[in-house]
């Protein structure tokens, strides 16, 4: 408490010193916790269920793949035929519009089996979950609600339970509410309703569903893939058609919860900020080291006094304790503040739902053990190079023979050159996510997004009988947004650009060796509008776009991809070839009788998957040859598309006015937002890198001015012998460019070295680029020049009469 007591004071009285050291701890350690954070709940934490090490997720394995969606016949022996699980359920995305309301409300949710919370041992707040046998049709009209949409659309009214709601036109008894901050509520599902299979819908050749089990106490995750692969290769069996070759694939839940970018994005960023404190520690250590020069004389009286050298130590340590802990909390309440903004600006729903990142005890002991480990850190060397003095030495010239020490000069060179590597390494790791990015957004997307504005149409399966009355509700629709002022075209589509595949079918090129089903490649399948193609831009690059002649009866036609041509046709003319694919029934899981589509031409590629993604092969067909539910509106306006929405709104709803219309944005919002995650990473380390810049600038400064200070009387000397001003300048700045050499080689070393784990994340770059190494240090070069001949210029400009009668 005395050496704690005497440290505040110290600190104190040297309120420039103290202030820079806070600021710099605070960075290095705001910017640790707050992607600590993130780390830790992301990565790090348990998950938020009952015994998570017992949930897997079990997927149907394709020839030569890992893992996809399940059919449902599939699902359901694998659920009557499994010994290894206590629950198994199956799920699948759903969209119901809540009328009886004001104005209706599109909600989106999940079809789940009866056994889905069971299965995360989550049990309801309010009411209950289903009840085993609800999963039944005719027993399937009940609904569990998240608390989420209880607290809004329903005013956390507790009355609800019990109440009927009109969901597509159908009843449906509120029966439960999830409880609040459980993992359910931070995903996109508002309500959950059984998964009860229609007859429609018991195939085994439509993929659609994802399942989620429980292991039995006491089976291991190689026990349950044995007998599911026993299972599967029966399925295959009985059923080559649409399973031969097909297994099964069992995962454990976390080992998938984190896809690969997150996890490497989440681990390089930690692994930045803390070079940046480092950075931060390697300039503190500077700094004290050239503080303690003037605490020589107190060293030597505390020593003559009869301090032991361990004592000197202690109280050095402790005042740098002190002093990073002081940053450590003011670096709490910085990482908190980035924390909050980071969370703001991350992308919905790309954590996964079990991601709980907050400032919780965690964080706070890691910051706690970073404070305290930095404070050792950047004081050891100090204080053990302070108290190794020569005792007579040092009364004797009032502290000038240790100024001079050969050692301690020595270690602030080593710790320039540390930080200039370091430096170096982030700054090439910036410029190489930089040049990644800006290649990224200028990737042809095959289609031209100016004024194009975007919206779901969501439509109930059942709620057109015939599929004739389907496409003409789209066609009647499409007519009445095209008459309004402004709009040039409109087009549906099964899948908006750079949303996906929407589709994946398997398929047969009809002149080339037939294959099983079971074993035929996909490609995405594409229901479109006639006017798609020239509503996006979308270049034809031979035969004939579709138009509007395509319809039902008329001769089955498709238009494919360039990287469908590339890829599979091996240079030969697709026009007038046939692909088969199977027909997929309207409104339901389930496909029909194969149909063989007559290519009538080809288009440029488009981007159907996230910018950084391959060119896919693909097919296009007429929505009016292949009718869909739940599809996309595109529309092209003559001026910007949000001074149109509020006619096209009206124009969709003259046609319905119960007709929800989510996600209304635009096309480039859209791409834009395909890029948000692959921004906010860049800029956080560009931002890091910038400040480890500005770092390492502040390091060389101040050991070039030191020196200078230290050789004042020997530049005064040379000045008075005719050495001119040239001279002097050359010679300190010569000093400051020997250690920035010395550590852009070090750094171009570890940059080889560690650029590689960022491989993964850059796109048309690589991990050794010589272009981003050569800007990176020359870069480097010119900061470090610009802080050396500052005080160069100084002792340049010296009197020397003045120098020499210097102390």
């Amino acid at each position: 408490m005395q050496d704690a007591r005497y440290a505040v004071r110290t600190l104190l009285r040297s309120p420039g010193f103290t202030s820079v050291a806070v600021l710099t701890l605070a960075l290095g350690i705001g910017a640790n916790s707050a992607i600590f954070s993130f780390v830790d709940g992301v990565l790090l934490k348990p998950l938020p269920y009952r015994d998570p090490q017992q949930i897997v997720l079990v997927w149907e394995k394709p020839p030569g793949g890992v893992r996809n969606v399940i059919s449902t016949m599939n699902f359901l022996d694998w659920k009557e035929g499994n010994t290894v699980f206590e629950h198994i359920a199956a799920t699948s995305g759903t969209s119901m519009t809540l009328s009886g309301v004001e104005q209706p409300v599109l909600l989106r949710g999940g079809r789940v089996s009866a056994s889905y919370f069971e299965v995360y041992g989550v049990e309801a707040a309010l009411g209950r979950t289903f009840a085993a046998d609800e999963d039944e049709v005719g027993k399937d009209h009940v609904i569990v609600l998240s608390h989420r949409l209880w607290s809004s659309q329903f005013g956390s009214d507790p009355t609800v339970v019990g109440r009927t709601l009109t969901l597509d036109s159908e009843p449906y008894s509120v029966i439960g509410v999830l409880p609040e901050g459980s993992a359910f509520e931070r995903g996109s599902s508002q309500f959950w309703r059984p998964l009860a299979f229609k007859p429609t819908e018991r195939t085994r050749n439509f993929h659609w569903l994802t399942s989620v089990a429980r292991l039995k106490t006491g089976v291991t995750l190689d026990q349950a893939q044995a007998q599911m692969n026993a299972i599967g290769a029966r399925i295959a069996h009985d059923y080559p058609d649409s399973n031969k070759d097909w297994g099964v694939t069992v995962q454990r839940y976390a080992d998938v919860l984190v896809g690969d970018q997150l996890k490497r994005s989440l681990w390089v960023l930690l692994s930045a900020v803390g070079m940046l404190l480092l950075i931060g520690c390697a300039n503190l250590a500077n700094l004290a080291l050239a503080r303690g020069t003037s605490r020589d004389r107190e060293v030597a009286v505390r020593a003559a006094l009869g301090a032991g050298r361990w004592r000197l130590v202690r109280q050095f340590l402790t005042e740098n304790i002190v002093l990073s802990i002081a940053g450590g909390l003011a670096g709490l309440a910085l990482g908190y503040g980035m924390m909050a903004g980071l969370q703001a600006l991350l992308p919905p729903f790309i954590l996964p739902r079990e991601a709980h990142v907050t400032m919780d005890v965690r964080v706070l002991l890691f910051s706690l053990a970073i404070s305290v480990l930095t404070g050792v850190v950047f004081g050891l060397a100090p204080a053990m190079h302070v108290t190794r003095l020569n005792l007579a030495s040092t009364m004797k010239e009032a502290g000038r023979g240790s100024s001079g020490d050969l050692t301690r000069r020595r270690l602030r060179s080593a710790l320039v050159v540390i930080e200039m590597a370091l430096a170096f390494m982030l700054l090439s790791g910036a410029g190489l996510l930089i040049r990644s990015f800006f290649h990224l957004l200028a990737v042809d997307t095959g289609f031209d997004d100016t004024n194009i504005l975007t919206m779901e149409l969501p439509v109930p399966n059942d709620r057109f009988p015939e599929a004739a009355q389907l496409t003409e509700y789209y066609r009647t629709i499409v007519s009445s947004v095209e008459a309004v002022p402004g709009v040039r075209e409109a087009a549906v589509t099964s899948a908006l650009p750079l949303q996906g595949w929407g589709y994946g079918m398997p398929f047969q090129i009809a002149s080339q060796k037939i294959l099983d089903r079971a074993n035929r490649r996909a490609c995405f399948f594409k229901m479109v509008g006639p006017s798609y193609f020239h509503a996006l831009g979308i270049k034809i690059v031979k035969g004939r776009g579709l138009t509007e002649q395509d319809r039902k009866g008329s001769l089955p036609v498709t238009v494919i991809s360039q990287a469908m041509v590339d890829r599979y046709f091996g240079g030969k003319d697709p026009v007038g070839e046939r692909i088969l694919i199977q027909e997929i029934v309207p409104g339901r899981p389930q496909l029909g009788p194969e149909i063989p589509w007559e290519v009538v031409g080809v288009v440029a590629d488009e981007q159907v998957d996230s910018l950084d993604s391959p060119p896919s092969p693909g097919a296009y067909v007429s929505i009016d040859q292949s009718p869909v539910t739940g599809v996309g509106l595109l529309v092209r306006g003559n001026i910007e598309p949000s001074r149109l929405q509020q006619s096209i709104e009206r124009a969709i709803h003259q046609v319905n006015k119960d007709q929800p219309l989510p996600d209304i944005k635009t096309l480039s919002a859209i791409r834009n937002e395909s890029t948000a995650s692959t921004r906010l990473r860049t800029m956080l380390f560009g931002v890091f890198a910038g400040l480890a810049v500005l770092l390492s600038a502040i390091g060389i400064y101040g050991v070039v001015s030191y020196s200078v200070a230290q050789r004042t009387q020997e530049l005064g000397i040379r000045a008075a012998l005719g050495a001119s001003k040239g001279v002097l300048l050359r010679m300190v700045l010569g000093h400051g460019l020997i250690l920035a050499v010395a550590g852009l080689a070090l750094g171009i070393g570890g940059s080889l070295a560690l650029t590689r784990w960022l491989a993964t994340l850059l796109f048309n770059v690589k991990p050794n680029d010589p272009l981003t190494l050569g800007l990176a240090s020359a870069l480097l070069a010119l900061v470090a020049l610009l802080a050396c001949y500052v005080p160069a210029r100084r002792a340049a400009a010296m009197d020397p009469l003045a120098a020499l009668r210097c102390e």
